[in-house]
């Protein structure tokens, strides 16, 4: 993979939600992901070049890994005691 801007191959995915940051600590360090944000749309990009930044490409739900995200049911609302712990 490479930068479509820069044509560098140091690239990164990019990794939306809420990561559990023990588990990828060794994946961010040596910038193999970087972290997108916490609020997840339909147009998140999916790769970032270490090198210039760019950001490209299309984010897929179904690529998410279940162990690194917490999901969150906009249904219930924010449980304010979690929030303010």
């Amino acid at each position: 993979m490479k930068c479509p801007e820069c044509s560098s191959s140091s690239v990164a995915i990019i990794l939306w939600g809420y990561p559990d940051m023990e588990s990828i600590k060794e994946k961010l360090d040596k910038k193999e992901i970087v972290l997108g944000g916490c609020c997840i749309t339909e147009h998140d990009p999916k790769w970032e070049c270490n090198k210039c930044n760019n950001r490209w490409g299309h984010r897929v739900d179904d690529e998410l890994d279940s162990n690194n995200t917490n999901s969150f049911d906009f249904d219930q609302g924010f449980n304010l005691d979690e929030v303010y712990d």
